[in-house]
């Protein structure tokens, strides 16, 4: 075979490892498991479905020491929460947040959402921003959008903003000398006048993201009103190749912890049918001895909860269910 020369500057696509498994391979590529750099990441579902809390996640995965900038347009986060679940990822820079005040004329005024989203977008050409989340574009939707026919001017002027800026961000993304992430969190909306629903913020926007995720919730207060719940993601769009056969997946959360890698290694691994789930978790282990496998008990699955907020205390007891995904994935 004769080998292809390529000649032109283009930058290569590198990935980040987030350590939930099923995320992982499923934007993952011929063997490179992850989360392609300098893309455009929209995360869509409806209402507490932890679009926002995965985006801080994986952001904190992509430069543990660097700075993460947050567009707040719906002025609904916490420091302490959101410094807690980065933290808890494994983060320990800068999280940044964009100014929602400005003075006028000596007395404090609201800045618009457009101003915000901006400096969200200038930050990914500073050097130490390793990542940046709008939260969320659907602030951008005018509710008469979906009705141009009436005759309003203004109407689709939101949505042009946003496919505006997501033109820029794909551009600024490939041009910034460290690889970065850009998140747009969006929510989800009804089809006038027909069937499914919408995502607002204008068509340029889907063409210009690079990865997009829905998510939802599918079972929550596990085991009895905790509060935790489980979500699944299913990945809409993926430019950056696409090698796993199944685009969907988990990912656990724990109120005031933000997501567990750990819990999210035990339910794929139900998943996929390599643990069983009632009263206790059973993981399926090959006793030597009597050399079959076996399905072990691991406990009960609010104590692995409880366990999963101190991992580094519980190494041993969650290295379990992360080598039952390696061997089956060796194992194809």
């Amino acid at each position: 075979m004769t080998d292809i020369k390529f000649i032109g500057d283009v930058y290569p696509v590198q990935r980040i490892v987030t350590g939930l498994w099923s995320l992982d391979r499923a934007l993952g590529f011929k063997g490179e498991n992850g989360v392609p750099l300098r893309s455009l990441f929209e995360l869509y579902g409806h209402e507490a479905s932890g679009k926002s809390t995965l985006a801080w996640y994986i952001a904190a995965k992509v430069n543990p020491n660097g700075t993460v900038f947050i567009a707040d347009l719906e002025g609904t986060i916490e420091e302490k929460y959101v410094t807690e679940v980065m933290r808890n990822a494994g983060f320990s820079g800068t999280i940044r947040v964009a100014n929602y005040l400005e003075a006028k004329k000596g007395k404090d005024a609201l800045r618009p959402h457009e101003a915000q989203f901006q400096d969200a977008i200038d930050s990914l050409l500073e050097q130490d921003v390793s990542a940046a989340v709008i939260d969320s574009i659907g602030m951008f939707w005018p509710l008469v959008d979906s009705a141009k026919d009436l005759g309003e001017r203004s109407v689709g002027q939101r949505a042009k903003t946003v496919a505006d800026a997501s033109r820029r961000v794909a551009a600024w993304l490939r041009v910034t000398e460290s690889p970065k992430l850009c998140f747009y969190i969006n929510h989800v909306s009804p089809n006038i006048g027909g069937r499914g629903f919408d995502t607002p913020g204008g068509m340029t926007k889907k063409y210009a993201a690079n990865v997009r995720v829905w998510l939802q919730r599918i079972e929550s207060d596990i085991p009895d009103g905790s509060g935790n719940f489980l979500a699944e993601f299913r990945v809409q769009k993926l430019k950056h190749g696409g090698a796993s056969p199944e685009r969907k997946g988990l990912v656990f959360f724990i109120p005031g912890f933000g997501i567990s890698k750990e819990m999210t290694n035990v339910f794929d691994c139900i998943r996929l049918g390599l643990a069983e789930r009632g009263a206790v978790i059973k993981l399926s282990k090959f006793d030597i001895k009597k050399g079959k496998d076996e399905m072990v008990s691991m406990g009960r699955i609010g104590d692995l909860v409880e366990k999963a907020q101190e991992p580094t205390k519980h190494v041993e007891l969650f290295k379990n269910f992360a080598e039952a995904l390696e061997k089956y994935e060796q194992q194809g």
